[in-house]
């Protein structure tokens, strides 16, 4: 698994480590086209509280690049209007 720059800065600014993210493309149950051959994958809320693995594994998505192969960047999915984008039904 190879990240970005920009994918790098942004977890190290979230907190987010290599193993959470690992978690997310082994568990990801929603997988979506988002644009520039990228897809966002997640992790379902109903899936995670089933997991019980990290508590915010259901509130983070992975942007990952078929182009370059790597990851773009790693987000929290924001609640109401703002995360609505990368929460709903393919």
């Amino acid at each position: 698994m190879t990240h970005s720059e920009h994918s790098q800065l942004r977890s190290a600014q979230r907190g987010v480590t290599t193993r959470f993210i690992d978690a997310i493309l082994m568990h990801a149950d929603i997988e979506r086209p988002i644009g520039d051959n990228c897809r966002l994958m997640r992790v379902s809320r109903h899936r995670s509280q089933g997991l019980n693995i990290d508590d915010r594994l259901g509130r983070y998505a992975v942007i990952w690049s078929d182009d370059t192969a790597r990851i773009v960047t790693v987000m929290p999915l924001h609640d109401g209007t703002a995360g609505r984008r990368y929460r709903r039904r393919a």
